[in-house]
């Protein structure tokens, strides 16, 4: 059995709780990172949220992911990039379409791991506390980098 609830799950996530993930204004890759992965590609049903999921190849090495969630349905542009041997997924909204005055289109990152079954990816979204520490866990590349704000947020 191939194993897309987890990448399922992160995009259900991303959908329902997008006050509780690290958000950018810029993207988080740089063009020569960029890569793709054909395991990413399909559809997929995660019945406990009631979600309905599509990755498809979509321009320049891009992902078309078109989700149905039962308080909404949208499109969202994602970009695999390699930052050392971290594997990540920025998401933004789809580019092109006019979302209104007031609503500015943000980056989500999310990053992706392969499990020894080469059918087993997870997605996990990275949180603010992954952010606060990532540095002095280890070096982490300039796109990566956390800027804090005057009260220590993120």
């Amino acid at each position: 059995m191939i194993n897309r609830f987890r990448v399922l799950a992160l995009i259900a996530i991303a959908i329902s709780t997008q006050a509780c993930l690290v958000l950018g204004l810029d993207r988080f890759y740089d063009e020569p990172s960029i890569t793709f992965d054909e395991r990413l590609l399909g559809n997929w049903r995660n019945a406990d949220d009631n979600v309905t999921v599509t990755v498809e190849r979509s321009d320049w090495r891009s992902y078309r992911i078109q989700y149905v969630h039962p308080t909404e349905t949208g499109a969202l542009t994602g970009y695999l990039f390699k930052q050392g041997s971290a594997i990540y997924l920025d998401l933004v909204a789809v580019r092109g379409k006019d979302f209104g005055s007031f609503v500015v289109p943000a980056h989500m990152l999310v990053r992706i791991t392969y499990g020894t079954d080469p059918r087993e990816i997870t997605a996990a979204p990275l949180s603010f506390d992954w952010f606060a520490k990532a540095p002095a866990d280890q070096p982490v590349a300039a796109s990566l980098r956390p800027l804090k704000g005057g009260r220590d947020q993120i």
